[in-house]
């Protein structure tokens, strides 16, 4: 039987000591939890460990203390910024109680756990389900999921299984997470090809995350910084000030793929008023801020007419009849923080846009001039 005590190369460290503790006679290790360091800094044992945490981890279960501390996020991925992670409890939170420490926000891909349990390998958490930039499983090409397809239910827990290797299950009805939802095995090829866009945007995401230009044939002009800035600000605009379900003209609820949610339920959002919604937002809503971010952010149209449909406006013009429009102008003269294409295509929408209002402001007045019924100039 093949030694699984080491962690596997895309495993997140909590991933590996929860197996390992699981497996341990004897009493069980506490949970590793974030902590501050000297400085005041959030110190998370999946992001960026504590010397003493990854010592006395590799102690406990006899591995080597390199082998842990290179499969820190950090690590790997020493720029990537704090929003572009799923949280459950972020660290720039600013309401929540003192005592609450930060935690991730861990999603799954039922594909990868039913792989995991049929070659005999231990269920367990790659580190690229905890990238907020991700709604999907890039090697399935599988939507990700977040809650129990029975119950909902968000905590899940490791397993051993008597006849197979150690499994994820919910922790309140046991369902094991490798089944997928109905709704996703009877995808369509459309469904499919919409995922396939939404995959390709979130690659170009991972891209820019590790310092990576972006593609210029669909972000042209676009630095990595620049991709992150726009990904950032159009989720914001896209949920500022509806706490609740958008309005029904919104990008987020008109995607021709009802797969894109499963209609299932509607997206949650629990995350509006948070500085950073891909960092808080539940899977669903996650993936259609992602996809309405491909549509908005491409410079090519047919993305757009993928994910909306091919009698759908732009995406472009939907963003911005919808977006506030005084921090829309704010991120278009903001120096540098966008994109050169991605300003003159958002602000021509717009100009266009104020252009239209203006005419029609001004055939009202003409037409109640025109009318019987206008109120004549007092004498």
């Amino acid at each position: 039987m093949t030694d699984h005590s080491a962690p596997f190369p895309d495993e997140l460290l909590t991933s590996w000591f929860a197996r390992r503790n699981h497996r341990q006679p004897g009493r069980a290790a506490p949970v590793p939890v974030a902590v501050l360091d000297r400085k005041g800094e959030w110190r998370h044992p999946d992001v960026r460990p504590t010397q003493n945490w990854l010592r006395d981890a590799a102690q406990r279960f006899d591995v080597a203390e390199t082998d842990l501390s290179e499969r820190a996020i950090a690590w790997r991925r020493p720029a990537l910024p704090l929003g572009f992670l799923a949280w459950d409890y972020p660290p720039f939170r600013t309401s929540a109680p003192d005592h609450w420490p930060p935690k991730l926000h861990v999603s799954w891909c039922s594909q990868c756990l039913a792989d995991d349990y049929a070659s005999g390998r231990p269920a367990y958490i790659r580190r690229h389900w905890v990238i907020a930039a991700t709604g999907f499983c890039h090697e399935h090409h599988w939507p990700l999921e977040d809650q129990c397809i029975e119950c909902h239910g968000l905590a899940w827990k490791f397993v051993a299984s008597a006849r197979g290797p150690m499994r994820m299950v919910c922790e309140a009805c046991w369902t094991h997470l490798d089944r997928s939802l109905p709704p996703a095995l009877a995808a369509d090829q459309h469904s499919q090809d919409c995922w396939g866009r939404v995959i390709e945007f979130e690659e170009q995401l991972l891209g820019a995350l590790q310092g990576r230009r972006p593609e210029q044939r669909r972000f042209p002009e676009t630095s990595a910084a620049q991709l992150l800035n726009e990904v950032r600000d159009v989720c914001r605009l896209l949920l500022h000030n509806h706490p609740d379900y958008p309005r029904p003209d919104s990008p987020l609820g008109n995607f021709s793929c009802p797969a894109m949610t499963f209609g299932r339920r509607r997206p949650e959002f629990w995350s509006s008023g948070a500085p950073f919604p891909l960092a808080t937002a539940r899977m669903s809503l996650r993936r259609c801020l992602l996809a309405a971010a491909a549509a908005i952010i491409n410079s090519r149209l047919e993305t757009g007419s993928m994910l909306f449909g091919p009698l759908a406006p732009p995406a472009a013009e939907t963003f911005v009849n919808y977006a506030d429009d005084t921090m829309l102008q704010r991120y278009l003269t903001s120096d540098g923080r966008w994109s050169a294409s991605l300003v003159r295509r958002i602000g021509t929408v717009r100009s266009q846009r104020l252009c239209r209002i203006a005419i029609a402001a001004r055939e009202r007045t003409t037409s109640r001039r025109g009318s019987p019924f206008a109120t004549s100039p007092a004498i």
